[in-house]
């Protein structure tokens, strides 16, 4: 698992992209296809491959700019076991509201709270038809808000086994302004390799 490392990647490489300078910017890419064959956003995915080629390219303060780049797309905060975690990123927001607005997709992200199920599991519990159901799995599981989170044994086969990457999604809405926090538990936002670099 990568914890919510793809949720986040689209916006964290937009930020970071624009807090470099062109020629820092270009080298970082450069650098991060020649040696890992990756690009910025791709690289957010494996976090320590992006630190390792950022302290080589760049004398900032490492931890200072990945930290207020993260800081620009979400605010976390640790509440007892989990984290608590406001979108700030408005394409992030987008993204979510999009995503929970659509009746299926919210039943679909509904049942993994708290569970880890197969595809069929969800179909069958969600009560989502499979012509749409596995569309809207395939969507949420590339936008990186259901995550593989291991397999099992069926019929001989291995088949694997999804969960939401959060625990709650809380949306509000007041004047000129939509506040989405979500909670994430412990073992996911561990397995991030990114996020849990600013605790």
């Amino acid at each position: 698992m990568t914890g919510i490392d793809r949720l986040i990647s689209t916006s964290l490489s937009h930020i970071i992209k624009k807090k470099l300078n062109s020629d820092e910017r270009k080298n970082l890419e450069r650098k991060l296809f020649l040696e890992h064959g990756m690009s910025i956003k791709l690289s957010i995915e494996h976090f320590h491959k992006f630190r390792e080629v950022l302290k080589n390219i760049s004398n900032i303060d490492k931890k200072k700019f990945e930290n207020e780049c993260i800081n620009e797309i979400i605010k976390i905060k640790k509440i007892d076991k989990n984290y608590s975690m406001k979108i700030i990123d408005q394409k992030l927001k987008d993204l979510i509201l999009e995503l929970c607005g659509d009746i299926e997709t919210r039943k679909i992200l509904i049942c993994l709270f708290d569970n880890d199920l197969t595809i069929p599991q969800i179909l069958k519990e969600s009560k989502v038809p499979k012509t749409s159901g596995y569309r809207k799995i395939e969507n949420l599981i590339i936008n990186g808000l259901i995550l593989e989170s291991g397999k099992i044994l069926s019929e001989s086969k291995r088949i694997s086994k999804y969960r939401c990457v959060f625990d709650k999604i809380k949306i509000g809405m007041e004047k000129n302004d939509i506040m989405i926090q979500v909670v994430i538990n412990k073992k996911i936002f561990d397995e991030s390799t990114s996020i849990n670099i600013i605790n």
